[in-house]
């Protein structure tokens, strides 16, 4: 009896520190906020910052190259050119225009991209992705818009070989619901209500 239960306790220690590990091991939103900006949760987005006369509608962006500071399983430029495509094509989508002589910068950095789950795909069936972003955009140096977001997706499953480009389009997805994450915060805003 007690063999079986030192047995038991072994085994659940030895869980129980697996998953503190595996808990501290897992990426965190860095404060990669510009100087005076106090980011609140959004309804789309993890975290956001809006000034009061920010008006989206009316700006010409200058779209700036995303950073991407840590890439795992995948090469940091080849998701670096997704993330950009899938940016540029949501803010055009959505009627804001973008020109090379703007008013107004959206730049930020994608603080880590992981494809994970590849080389158990045979087994699962599946693969994941994780994202984090923070970005800002700027008019005259002055904040208008910041953000973070985390994004994690999975592939569907289908057991068996991988699909042809499952990664690239499982990249495209996370990056594509950033964009659509930061345009819905951005443009469907209403001011809070008087007196809250």
């Amino acid at each position: 009896m007690t063999m079986g239960m030192r047995k038991r306790t072994s085994l659940g220690l030895v869980a129980a520190l697996c998953l503190v590990c595996l808990w501290g091991c897992a990426p965190r939103l860095a404060p990669a906020t510009p100087a005076g900006v106090t980011l609140q949760p959004g309804r789309y987005l993890t975290a956001y910052y809006r000034a009061p006369d920010f008006a989206p509608a009316q700006a010409t962006y200058i779209m700036s190259a995303f950073e991407v500071e840590t890439a795992q399983g995948v090469a940091a430029d080849t998701f670096k050119g997704l993330f950009m495509e899938e940016l540029t094509l949501a803010f055009r989508a959505n009627g804001l225009k973008l020109s090379d002589q703007g008013d107004t910068v959206v730049n930020g950095t994608v603080q880590f991209v992981a494809v994970r789950g590849a080389a158990f795909r045979f087994l699962r069936g599946k693969i994941d992705a994780d994202l984090i972003v923070s970005a800002a955009i700027t008019r005259g140096g002055n904040t208008g818009f910041a953000c973070q977001d985390r994004i994690s997706l999975s592939s569907p499953v289908n057991p068996g070989p991988p699909a042809p480009k499952e990664e690239e389009l499982l990249l495209r997805q996370a990056a594509r619901t950033f964009a659509i994450h930061l345009l819905n915060e951005m443009l469907l805003y209403w001011p809070p209500a008087e007196g809250k």
